[in-house]
């Protein structure tokens, strides 16, 4: 079972435009691995456009293999200008509180791709901005996620230039990697501890961040900036279907897994009493936890079936607490172990 974002997967043509400005600055080539991905400059000219996920990935994938590279994505992060990310990237620099910047990515994320989900999270003195990437291979998640939160830290850094600590520490899902080197390029780049085999991808910030006031905010022109973008995101958004409350417990589920919020929450965020919540579900004929259920096992399949996770890295990205609650769990609705259930789907491809 593929992705259900795989197919039509998209993201900004400005970001491809921003990668080969990148590559052809540095004397690498671009025009080749353009053409080696079906892409053309002609994408470039068209600030308001799009490029396919499956385009960007056979772009990554021939990149890597001819610069070997395994930071590609974190270094194009590190050069990237506000205007990359379109009127976000002006929107956020009218903003009058560090906390406006959060609310602004969050809420328009969906303007730079719908490859992934921003959220954010608090923890004691913290808060964790969390991106989670719904599409591609382990090799172009693992980028995009770089890139992402590179990103994210280059602007950050660009409106509070005098900040010591921004960021605090930076989580990353994959394993950490043999080479020191490598290592030091992480600390370097992102300039803080980045641990590894974490359950999610985030920028871990200081609480206190949040209050800073921050020195070029215009209500006028943010206001401006905001229904622009609000228009652009309307724009985007694809054709009305009907709509259920099944379908958008299940669409909010699947977006933020990682963190699974409880049937309380996930109600607030619907705004919603919990009893509220129950009541109209079993009038679909439905229950939070069997949604719950469905989204996790969906997801499960995807992964054990498409991709060599580990089961602990499966049962992180579902939210479970360990690895043996997502097994007794998994082989409660199948009837299969994970292990048995993936050699089944392998043996079948054969």
């Amino acid at each position: 079972m593929e992705d259900s974002h795989r197919a039509d997967g998209w993201v900004s043509a400005r970001h491809l435009q921003h990668i080969v400005a990148r590559g052809d600055s540095a004397g690498l080539g671009m025009g080749p691995l353009l053409r080696q991905a079906g892409l053309h400059r002609g994408l470039l000219a068209d600030c308001a456009g799009s490029v396919p996920v499956s385009a960007l990935e056979l772009l990554l994938q021939h990149a890597s293999e001819h610069f070997r590279d395994p930071l590609i994505g974190l270094r194009l992060a590190c050069a990237i200008q506000p205007a990359t990310f379109g009127v976000i990237g002006h929107l956020v620099q009218t903003c009058h509180r560090f906390q406006d910047v959060l609310d602004a990515l969050t809420r328009y994320n969906g303007l730079l791709s719908n490859i992934g989900t921003t959220s954010i999270s608090r923890a004691p003195g913290q808060v964790r901005v969390h991106w989670q990437c719904h599409v591609g291979g382990p090799l172009f998640r693992r980028h995009a996620r770089e890139y992402v939160l590179g990103a994210f830290v280059t602007l950050a850094r660009r409106m509070l230039p005098d900040e010591p600590d921004l960021p605090l520490a930076v989580h990353l899902p994959h394993e950490r990697p043999d080479d020191h080197q490598i290592q030091a390029d992480y600390r370097a780049l992102f300039r803080c501890q980045v641990h590894f085999h974490q359950r999610s991808a985030c920028v871990v910030l200081p609480a206190r961040l949040l209050r800073r006031r921050l020195p070029h905010g215009d209500t006028s022109l943010h206001d401006m900036l905001d229904q622009h973008a609000s228009a652009e995101l309307a724009r985007r958004a694809p054709p009305p279907a009907r709509r259920t409350l099944t379908g958008d417990v299940r669409q909010l589920l699947g977006t933020t897994l990682t963190h699974t919020p409880s049937r309380d929450q996930l109600a607030a965020q619907l705004g919603l009493s919990s009893r509220s919540l129950h009541r109209h579900l079993a009038s679909e004929g439905t229950r939070y936890q069997s949604l719950l259920d469905a989204v996790r096992l969906e997801r499960a399949c995807q992964l054990l079936g498409h991709s060599g996770a580990h089961h602990s890295d499966i049962a992180a990205e579902l939210g479970f607490a360990s690895p043996q609650s997502f097994m007794r769990w998994f082989r409660r609705l199948t009837g299969h172990t994970p292990s048995g259930y993936r050699q089944h789907q392998t043996g079948s491809r054969t």
